[in-house]
């Protein structure tokens, strides 16, 4: 009996040896890491505070031992700072500095304890005879013979004299302050070369398991090359040919395993599209009495195979005539299709032509560029219908002093949105007739809106405008706004001031019942002007597909308004562009820039 080793088991196998020699390799890891942190801890807690503590000792008698011989030398104040930081480091720092020295050592061997509590006995008797020194010499007149004994000063300065016991102690205390600091420094050193040595070792394990671990890939990868890769490969191959409809009847030769299981299966299926072809070819010749057996009683394709041919037998005289019907069938409904298509065709030329005078209509309306530089001199309008026509519009007016310009929005787009564009724009001008305020203004275009829509108190008019209205007077350098919805933004420099709209829209209510409200501001030269719809900021697009917003359109002023305003309005096309990628344009598009 041939053994059968699945493709599973194989593969078990191969990933059981690499974690067994991962697991391995932590295993060692990890304890290579504890070693080195317990090292560490050693280095970080014993070795290292013991070596500052006793050096900052060391140092400490160095200085005390320069400032007392001064103290018996040198005749100076008690306030003097060289005798404050003597009488410091005698009574704090050093005793101090002791204690720390005394809390570390309890982790040092009793050896080193013992040489520890020599060296701060001999310290102790040196601190004494400094004692004995300020008292000998305790205040500005000591030094002086003239005052004080003459005896007290040479016995002050005589513990001074090299060969003493005050030398004999000192020089004591330093030698095995620097015997402890050099046992410890030597000691951490051998602690760290043991760490590094660990290390190295952990460095070869790595070599030698990596060096195992590629050879048993080796091996393993000549293993699946063998029993997975070729016979997997001449599948594919088989596969592909049939899939171009080609096969060849020779056998796939595989392993005792899943692979060798699909081989046979593809076999099979090769030999039935063989006998398959067979009988098509006969049955599509005409020959409806050739034999065919399915695969099995579960045989799908063999049993259309056979209904396709029973079929075609007993429904072919039938089908003609169907056949024949159908296309008389479709003939005449190509006819009636044809004249349709005629008769849309003709009624799609007669709207595009409606639609294209409402355009030069709409476009009589809107300044030129010359009328609009009359008004300002420098500015700019990005005007980006969604449709042919455009529910915005915009307005310039020069009254004298007073210079005006204006973006609406009306309800709706395209062709609805033109219309009220057109009753929009002529209000405007009948208003700005007689008022020039810019709140006026708004409440006579919403009375004059309403009687051109025939609005009244049974029939109020849903269709309205979003308007920003501003007047711009140069000599007295001030700037007066009203807005229904749309605000208006002031940019000078890197500071955005907003005048906030009126929260209704013009034809949102009946006249009389509301009244817009002005809002003025000091203007400077060359502060920028922006008024616009909200079409700019409902685009939708970018990464997530989102609105660009306000937030960020205010942002987009304030980084474009430096910048020459034909630079601006290339500026705010590409920005809208590239936010907008692949997505539709949602709405009528306007902002109107200009500068003071």
């Amino acid at each position: 009996m041939k053994v059968r080793f699945s493709i599973s088991n194989k593969l078990k196998f191969g990933f059981g040896v690499y974690i067994f020699c991962v697991i391995l390799l932590a295993l060692y890891t990890d304890d290579t890491l504890k070693y080195s942190r317990a090292v560490n801890d050693r280095i970080n807690t014993i070795y290292a505070p013991s070596i500052k503590s006793l050096e900052e000792l060391d140092y400490q008698l160095v200085r005390a031992n320069q400032l007392m011989k001064q103290w018996a030398y040198v005749q100076q104040r008690a306030d003097h700072l060289e005798r404050i930081e003597a009488l410091t480091f005698c009574t704090q720092v050093i005793p101090a500095q002791l204690a720390r020295v005394d809390s570390i050592s309890v982790q040092w061997p009793m050896e080193q304890q013992t040489e520890k509590n020599i060296m701060s006995s001999d310290i102790q008797s040196v601190l004494l005879f400094y004692s004995e020194v300020r008292n000998l010499l305790p205040d500005f007149n000591s030094h002086n013979p003239t005052i004080t004994d003459p005896i007290i000063v040479i016995n002050a300065q005589e513990l001074f004299i090299e060969g003493g016991d005050l030398q004999g102690f000192l020089s004591s205390a330093q030698n095995r302050l620097r015997k402890l600091t050099a046992t410890q420094r030597s000691e951490m050193a051998i602690e760290i070369e043991k760490m590094n040595d660990s290390f190295g070792e952990l460095t070869q394990v790595f070599i030698w398991v990596a060096a195992v671990v590629v050879l048993i890939g080796m091996f393993l990868a000549f293993i699946t090359i063998r029993s997975i890769v070729r016979p997997v490969n001449a599948l594919r191959e088989k596969l592909y040919n049939l899939s171009q409809g080609i096969y060849s009847l020779h056998e796939t030769r595989a392993n005792n395993d899943e692979i060798g299981d699909m081989a046979k299966a593809v076999d099979r299926l090769v030999r039935n599209f063989e006998r398959t072809k067979e009988f098509s070819l006969s049955v599509g010749a005409g020959k409806f009495d050739m034999p065919y057996e399915p695969l099995s009683q579960h045989d799908e394709l063999g049993g259309a195979l056979l209904q396709m041919r029973d079929d075609l037998a007993s429904y072919r005289h039938q089908m003609e005539e169907k056949v024949a019907a159908q296309t008389l069938e479709i003939r005449e409904q190509k006819e009636r299709v044809e004249q349709q298509n005629e008769r849309v065709t003709e009624l799609y030329n007669d709207l595009q032509a409606s639609i294209d005078y409402a355009q030069r209509l709409q476009n009589t309306i809107l300044p030129s560029e010359e009328a609009i530089r009359e008004v300002f001199a420098q500015h700019f309008v990005m005007y980006r219908p969604k449709a042919t026509v455009s529910g915005d519009f915009y307005w310039f007016a020069n009254k004298g002093k007073k210079l005006m310009f204006a973006a609406a929005d009306c309800t709706g787009h395209g062709v609805p949105g033109a219309f009220m564009s057109l009753v929009g724009h002529n209000a405007l001008n009948q208003a700005t007739k007689v008022y020039n305020k810019p709140s006026q203004v708004l409440n006579t275009v919403n009375r004059l809106s309403a009687q051109a829509l025939r609005a009244n108190e049974n029939h109020l008019v849903k269709d309205g405008m979003d308007i920003a209205l501003c007047t711009v007077d140069l000599e007295a350098m001030e700037l007066e706004f009203s807005g229904a919805q749309n605000p208006l933004y002031i940019v000078r420099g890197s500071e955005l001031i907003e005048l906030e709209a009126d929260g209704f829209s013009i034809g949102s209510y009946v006249n009389g019942e509301r009244e817009f409200t002005a809002k003025k501001a000091e203007i400077k030269s060359g502060d920028c002007i922006y008024a616009f719809s909200d079409g700019y900021a409902d685009q939708f697009g970018g990464p997530a597909g989102k609105k660009f917003m306000r937030k960020q359109f205010r942002q987009l002023l304030l980084e474009i308004n430096s910048l020459p305003m034909n630079e601006q309005l290339a500026t705010l096309h590409k920005r809208f562009d590239d936010w907008r990628g692949d997505q539709e344009q949602v709405d009528d598009v306007l902002v109107v820039g200009v500068r003071i």
